[in-house]
């Protein structure tokens, strides 16, 4: 007779944005092999700047943390039966430590504490190692959701490139023109070599309807950008590509990308810096660069084997449950 599975009550606290809450979802989709979960989800309420760095020193002092913190967040949540909590993001850590000690259960975080007290926190889930007094876990890259890493399976059919534009970070100051530039090459190469070409983008892309509206299209382009009705979902497109070129800035959609076993280019530019999970990615053979004053040459690399969630996730879990 099959054992059932322990059952599991996550409470996954976000903020809407995407880059925290895919993370989480991550998280919680590797967890589904080894428990019966269930999700329930919690929204941080609006939280300043000054609020998050007094909060980030008060965690250095527990006590004072449990006595300003359900102030700050003026309410926290009411007793719920949960068996964890997960998130990502500084606030959302925030708020979770606050109702993790509320509730007395664990926390597991994905991503970097930043000056936080890693002591509060039971397990840190990260691509790059950290010193932290917390339970650690380091994957290949960050956790994403196994609508990704289930397309690794894949054959690719090598006749479609995908085009996914970020938006300008202080260590990639992309500008307007960067990323027409990029459109523009992207164009060339898939004329060039004969292949259908999907293109889109992120909320945080600069609006480049001035520049669509007066640029013909090529009929072997497609563009699938968010703010457009119809548009295909980032997991929809990259089903349907073999090569795929992400802008250097975007750690959640490089990682989708390397995750869904695909060819991939990282896009820089003069300003760009080399940041240290790129550099990891680059030692793996996980991706290729791509500098953007250069033709766009074909992605030739892809490394599967050490892109394993599951497993990493599914023991830390164990080891801070105790089941």
């Amino acid at each position: 007779m099959m054992k059932s599975k322990p059952s599991l009550a996550v409470l996954l606290i976000h903020d809407q944005r995407a880059g925290h809450l895919n993370p989480s979802l991550g998280v919680y989709d590797c967890l589904e092999t080894a428990y019966a979960t269930t999700l329930n989800k919690a929204e941080t309420p609006d939280i300043k700047k000054w609020q998050i760095s007094l909060l980030k020193k008060l965690s250095w002092y527990p006590y004072l943390f449990d006595l300003c913190s359900p102030i700050l967040f003026k309410d926290l949540l009411p007793e719920q039966n949960i068996d964890c909590i997960i998130c990502s993001g500084m606030p959302n850590l925030l708020y979770g430590l606050a109702i993790s000690r509320k509730l007395k259960v664990p926390i597991f975080y994905a991503g970097d504490l930043r000056k936080v007290n890693g002591q509060l926190v039971n397990c840190t889930i990260t691509a790059l190692e950290q010193t932290t007094n917390s339970d650690q876990v380091v994957l290949t890259t960050p956790p994403v959701k196994k609508d990704f890493f289930t397309l690794q399976e894949d054959q690719l059919d090598q006749t479609t490139a995908l085009l996914v534009l970020g938006g300008p970070t202080d260590e990639h100051p992309f500008s307007s023109e960067d990323f027409e530039k990029m459109i523009k090459k992207f164009i060339a190469f898939c004329a060039q070599n004969q292949l259908k070409g999907l293109i889109t983008n992120s909320r945080r892309t600069p609006n480049l309807e001035d520049y669509f509206q007066k640029t013909p299209i090529p009929s072997n382009i497609q563009l699938h950008l968010v703010q457009t009705e119809n548009a295909l979902s980032l997991v929809q497109l990259i089903k349907q590509s073999s090569y795929i070129f992400v802008t250097e800035d975007s750690t959640s959609m490089l990682a989708e990308t390397i995750q869904s076993g695909r060819l991939v280019s990282s896009i820089y530019s003069s300003k760009s810096i080399l940041e240290p999970l790129n550099r990891k990615y680059l030692q793996y053979n996980l991706i290729q660069r791509q500098n953007l004053t250069e033709n766009f040459k074909r992605p030739e690399l892809k490394n599967t084997q050490d892109l394993d969630l599951i497993g990493p996730i599914v023991q830390a879990f164990k080891r801070n449950l105790g089941y």
